[in-house]
C-alpha cells in the first residue's frame, strides 16, 4: 500500500488519515492514532479540522506555537510514548481559510522499534489503523512486533525438546539432488546427513546432540512436529474457480505427504511449470529460460513461503485461477512496499530458509523478489500485479494477471510432453518419467489420470508388465 500525498484538503478520514478539532492542544485521543499510525502504514493528523457528514471542516487551532511546544515535549515524555519518531519537517503550521492548523505527518516506524505503544503501557497503549480507526492491538499482535523488532530472526534458533527424529529423510535426499543438479560441486552433496543438517543451519548441537532449528524444521520437518511449534502452520495450493470447485490441490493436512515447505514448494513449481508450458527438459527452478509470466509467479511463491511469519493463523494459501494466480502469506511487509518495488532492500523474516532456499537456486538475489515482478508488469510478461497489505490479522496477498486461461491457452503444451515421451518409451515407469518431466510421481500421477479420463491415454496390462498406449486423435 502506498502512502497518499501529505495533506490535501479534499481528503477524508482514513487509512492514511486523521482530522482532530484541537483547538486548545493536543487532544488526548492523538496519541492513539500516533501509535496506530507509526505501528502500521504512517499516516497524516491536522489538528485544527474537524470531519462533519462526511465533509472536512476548518476549526483552527487558537495557539499553534504553544500546541506545537506541548506536542514535542510530550513526544519525548514516556509517560505519554515510548519513542518519539517525529522530525522537525514532519510538523508544519498551515493557514487555509485564514485559519492555522497544524499538519503532522507520522512515518511508518521502523519494524526494530514497534511496536511503538503510549501512556507508558504496551499491553493498553499498542494501537494499530484499520479503515478509518484505531484500535487496540491483542497481545498475539504485539507478540508479533516484539518478534520482527529482533536482529536474529527466530528461525534459526534450535527447538531443544525435538530431535533428528522430526525430520523427513525423502525431503533431505530430494534437496540434496536439486542441490546436486543446480551445483554438482557443493561441499554439502558428499558429506554425512547429521554433518550436512549442521553446515547448512538446518540442525544445532546442544550438549553433544543435535536439534532442529525454526527452519531445518519448515524446510525438511514432518507436519506433526511443525505443528509442535507454529501451531497454525498451514500450506495450500489449489487450482479451479474456488475453494469448494478445486480440480487440483494439495495442502500440508492431507497426511499422505511430510507437509513441510520443500516438498510443497518443489510441487507447487513443477505443478506451476506444467499448467504454465515450461519446457519438461529443463530441471530445477533458478532462471534458466523460463518464460516471464513464471519467473513472476516464481518469484512470488518464493516471497510467500520465505517471508511468511509462521506463527500467525492463516498459512500459506495459492490460489490459481482462470488467468491469475493469488499468492497470500501470513505477517506483514518488512521493507516499505514502496522500497521492495524498487529494489535492492532485503530483510527476510526467515534468514534460515532463505539460505537454505538460495543454495539450491529458488531465490538468485535478494531484495529482487518484488522488484523482478514488477519489471515483468511493466515490460507486459504479466498483465497486472496488485499487493495488498492487511492488518488485522497481518498478512500480504499479491495477484498476478496471467492473461487468458491457462488451461486453454497452455493446456497442450503440458499433455504433449506426457504424450510425446510416452510415445517413445510406452513401458517406462512412473518414477523414470517422473523424473524425465522433472515433477514428482504425485503430480505425474495427477496428470496421468487427467489425461485417460479425456481418452488421450491408455493403461494396457498391470503395472508391472503393462505399457501406456497414446490416443492420438
Amino acid at each position: 500500500m502506498m502512502n497518499p500525498a501529505p495533506f490535501d484538503f479534499d481528503m477524508k478520514e482514513g487509512l492514511y488519515f486523521e482530522a482532530k478539532s484541537a483547538s486548545k492542544g493536543v487532544p488526548d485521543d492523538f496519541w492513539e492514532t500516533y501509535s496506530s499510525f507509526a505501528n502500521t502504514f504512517g499516516g497524516t493528523v491536522v489538528f485544527g479540522v474537524s470531519e462533519v457528514e462526511g465533509h472536512l471542516e476548518v476549526t483552527g487551532v487558537t495557539d499553534p506555537e504553544n500546541t506545537i511546544k506541548t506536542l514535542w515535549d510530550n513526544l519525548n515524555n514516556p509517560r505519554f510514548t515510548n519513542v518519539n519518531i517525529l522530525k522537525d519537517k514532519d510538523v508544519e503550521v498551515r493557514e487555509i481559510d485564514e485559519k492555522q492548523v497544524i499538519v503532522i505527518r507520522i512515518p511508518q516506524a521502523d519494524r526494530r522499534i514497534r511496536p511503538v505503544y503510549v501512556k507508558n503501557n504496551m499491553n493498553s497503549g499498542t494501537f494499530k489503523r484499520n479503515h478509518e480507526g484505531d484500535y487496540h492491538c491483542r497481545m498475539d499482535e504485539i507478540k508479533e512486533m516484539i518478534r520482527d523488532s529482533e536482529d536474529i530472526t527466530v528461525d534459526i534458533t534450535p527447538i531443544e525438546n525435538l530431535n533428528l527424529e522430526c525430520f523427513d529423510t525423502n525431503s533431505i535426499s530430494g534437496y540434496l539432488n536439486e542441490l546436486r543438479v543446480y551445483k554438482p560441486n557443493h561441499p554439502w552433496i558428499q558429506i554425512p546427513m547429521e554433518e550436512f543438517l549442521q553446515l547448512s543451519g538446518a540442525a544445532r548441537d546442544i550438549g553433544g546432540s543435535l536439534h532442529p532449528t525454526g527452519s531445518g524444521l519448515l524446510m525438511f520437518g514432518k507436519v506433526s512436529c511443525i505443528r509442535q511449534v507454529y501451531g497454525s502452520y498451514f500450506l495450500d495450493y489449489t487450482e479451479g474457480g474456488g475453494e469448494d470447485r478445486y480440480t487440483y490441490r494439495i495442502h500440508s493436512n492431507s497426511g499422505d505427504w511430510s507437509g513441510n515447505v520443500y516438498t510443497f514448494v518443489h510441487e507447487v513449481l513443477n505443478r506451476l511449470s506444467m499448467v504454465m508450458g515450461v519446457p519438461f527438459e529443463l530441471r530445477g527452478f533458478s532462471n534458466r529460460g523460463y518464460s516471464d509470466s513464471f519467473i513472476a509467479v516464481r518469484e512470488a511463491v518464493m516471497n510467500a513461503v520465505l517471508h511468511a511469519d509462521y506463527y500467525l493463523s492463516g498459512g500459506v494459501i495459492i490460489r490459481l485461477g482462470s488467468g491469475r494466480i493469488e499468492i497470500r502469506n501470513p505477517g506483514s511487509m518488512r521493507v516499505r512496499l514502496e522500497d521492495a518495488i524498487h529494489g535492492g532492500v532485503s530483510d527476510p523474516r526467515n534468514n534460515g530458509l532463505m539460505s537454505l532456499a538460495m543454495a539450491v537456486g529458488w531465490v538468485e538475489r535478494l531484495g529482487s523478489g518484488i522488484f523482478s515482478i514488477e519489471r515483468i508488469r511493466k515490460e507486459g510478461g504479466i498483465s497486472s500485479l496488485s499487493i495488498v497489505e492487511a492488518t488485522d490479522p497481518s498478512s500480504v496477498k499479491v495477484t498476478i494477471g496471467l492473461g487468458p486461461s491457462l488451461a486453454g491457452k497452455n493446456g497442450h503444451m503440458r499433455e504433449k510432453a506426457i504424450l510425446d515421451i510416452l510415445s517413445e518409451y510406452p513401458n517406462i515407469s512412473r518414477d523414470d518419467l517422473a523424473d524425465k518431466l522433472g515433477i514428482s510421481v504425485r503430480t505425474l500421477s495427477a496428470e496421468l489420470k487427467k489425461l485417460r479420463e479425456n481418452g488421450k491415454l491408455e493403461r494396457i496390462g498391470g503395472n508391472r508388465d503393462g505399457f501406456w498406449r497414446v490416443i492420438r486423435s
